[in-house]
């Protein structure tokens, strides 16, 4: 249990990127982050073949989650400019969604897995990440939660 808390506080703090936004708040969004609650993978036209790699082994290490699809095409400057995905959580949500980057585009196209069974919370979505800002608070409130768990253990 402690490992598993250790490594989402890991991935969280060495994989989290801020994402433009034209609004006054911004969204912080997830290249991948697995635990116990949360399954969040989310792909950006920066995202390196080296990212897309690490995120399809870990998901099969860390998860029952499975790419139906999972294809990217890339432009001649390295950046991707087509995705298309489609995941299986193997518990009845599925989904698939298809994005074209526009040169400057700097939202994150993925899927949250929420499985903490609360009320009044979506437990799938699948889409822009930066838009469904409710679920990525959601994701960050939990983590951060789990970050104090886990800072005030390492003091005891």
């Amino acid at each position: 249990m402690k490992r598993l808390l250790l490594f989402t506080v890991v991935i969280l703090s060495c994989l989290c990127v801020k994402a433009q936004t034209n609004t006054e708040t911004e969204n912080i969004c997830y290249p991948y982050m697995f635990s116990k609650d949360y399954a969040v993978v989310g792909v950006c036209a920066k995202t390196t073949d080296e990212e897309l790699l690490n995120i399809r082994k870990d998901i099969l290490k860390y998860t029952s989650i499975r790419f139906i699809n999972f294809d990217v095409i890339r432009g001649k400057d390295g950046d991707i400019y087509f995705l298309s995905m489609a995941v299986d959580c193997r518990d009845g949500y599925k989904g698939d969604i298809s994005h074209a980057f526009e040169p400057g585009d700097t939202t994150y196209y993925g899927f949250i897995r929420d499985y903490t069974k609360q009320p009044n919370k979506v437990a799938f979505y699948m889409g822009n990440l930066n838009a469904e800002t409710s679920c990525i608070k959601h994701v960050e409130q939990r983590v951060a939660t789990l970050k104090e768990q886990e800072e005030k253990a390492n003091e005891n």
